[in-house]
């Protein structure tokens, strides 16, 4: 069977493949001793129970019942879960939106595969670009270009606090050079960033948002994690937005990973565009999301939920998680943790290290433990990679396991890491952006 070249692109090894083969199989009951490789949320109780009683109130109404079985919605998506998400948006952020800026995909990853591509790639002769001003970013997006090339990236700048920790910044004047060239079609970025937790800060989005506003593109912001929910956010920040702002939301990290929802708010050409898409793509949106979720937004309890139980449970499998970390790994080694700012990962740095991230992954395979190899996570820069040795130094680790995980895993990451450092050093070192504090 012969592939086209975009079935050949689909076909062929992928990060995103590899992390869902890796969570599939260990849900499947593959025996592991750490599943620190997966973006499934944590089964909350509290969490499961509100979902469930949404879903049974659903299930009593014969009329919603009926329509969320046996209806399609609009390309759109739901009429009355938009018109929730668009009285939410306004009551909370003062957006001043109406139902024309807002369009549901069957996930936000679906949503962004065709928003970057109705944005880049070829037009009228020239090759546009989805520009990330700040990698490491998601895994999901690498492969995600129906066209060779379409997406691009700047390299952060590395700010190093104490001996084991750092955060990236976005590198504004490599953002702006990168502009210059003219070929850029949108700025995309996650907050906070998935791998790294790492939170964009309110003067960096706001720096962001006005140079697309004045390169008249659209900046696509992914809050899977972020505002308004679950909102798994430590330093200070606030929703941003203009009218320039694509704002992508979640129901995955609320609980709802398989029901295939997400939202999107922006401009209502650019939304427009997108259902047009989603039409094509696939007829109609997941309603079962959209029926379990609504009641929860109109009633700001999603709010709640996510302040009282989501946040601080990530929050504690953190401090947990970082507690056995600081106790494990070797203290003289140069390892570092990206600072915990959102989000359900950690992101470890090797500095220096001379084995490579797959195969640190593949030696931690071996012995149960499931990571993600960070290579998998720098979407744009494909000739940097190999002449930068920090995108083969680090890895994903999902922290938000049980004690039972966490204590059997920890220390058998710090043994590979130690035996990372005993090999053969590197003959070469590539220069960081380092801010050394």
């Amino acid at each position: 069977m012969q592939l086209s070249d975009f079935g050949r692109k689909l076909t062929g090894e992928a990060g995103i493949l590899q992390l869902m083969d890796d969570l599939g199989k260990a849900m499947a009951g593959q025996e592991l001793t750490a599943m620190f490789g997966g973006g499934n949320p944590a089964r909350i109780p509290a969490v499961t129970d509100a979902l469930k009683k949404s879903l049974e109130a659903t299930v009593r109404d014969d009329h919603k019942l009926a329509a969320m079985l046996g209806n399609y919605d609009t390309p759109q998506g739901n009429a009355a879960f938009i018109d929730t998400v668009v009285a939410f948006m306004n009551r909370h952020y003062q957006l001043g939106i109406t139902a024309a800026n807002v369009a549901v995909t069957p996930g936000s990853q679906t949503g962004y595969f065709m928003l970057f591509n109705l944005l880049a790639g070829p037009s009228n002769g020239a090759r546009r670009r989805i520009l990330f001003p700040l990698v490491p970013e998601y895994i999901g997006y690498a492969d995600q270009g129906v066209a060779p090339e379409m997406f691009a990236s700047v390299r952060p700048r590395i700010e190093k606090t104490g001996d084991h920790e750092f955060k990236y910044h976005i590198d504004f004047d490599g953002v702006e050079a990168r502009l210059k060239k003219g070929d850029v079609a949108a700025l995309g970025v996650s907050r906070p960033t998935n791998p790294s937790g790492n939170v964009v800060t309110d003067p960096e989005m706001a720096r962001l948002g006005e140079l697309a506003q004045k390169c008249d593109i659209p900046l696509l912001v992914d809050n899977a994690y972020g505002l308004p929910f679950p909102g798994v956010i430590k330093p200070k920040a606030t929703l941003f937005w203009n009218d320039r702002t694509v704002l992508s939301i979640s129901l995955s990290k609320v609980g709802l990973p398989s029901s295939r929802v997400g939202i999107f708010i922006g401009p209502a050409e650019l939304m427009q565009a997108l259902t047009s898409a989603n039409a094509i793509v696939s007829l109609a949106s997941p309603g079962i999301g959209q029926y379990i979720a609504e009641p929860l937004i109109r009633s700001d309890a999603i709010l709640e939920l996510s302040r009282e139980v989501i946040q601080p449970y990530y929050f504690e499998r953190a401090t947990k998680a970082r507690k056995l970390i600081d106790k494990h790994f070797p203290a003289d080694l140069p390892w570092r943790l990206h600072r915990f700012e959102g989000s359900y990962f950690f992101w470890l740095w090797l500095d220096g290290a001379p084995v490579t991230s797959k195969q640190l992954y593949d030696r931690l395979k071996q012995r149960g433990v499931i990571v993600v190899p960070g290579e998998y996570f720098f979407p744009g820069l494909p000739a940097a990679r190999a002449a930068w040795p920090h995108a083969k130094e680090c890895l994903r680790l999902n922290f938000a396991r049980p004690d039972a995980e966490l204590e059997q895993g920890i220390p058998i990451l710090a043994e590979e890491i130690a035996r990372a450092y005993a090999a053969e050093p590197r003959t070469t070192r590539a220069k960081h952006l380092i801010i050394q504090k």
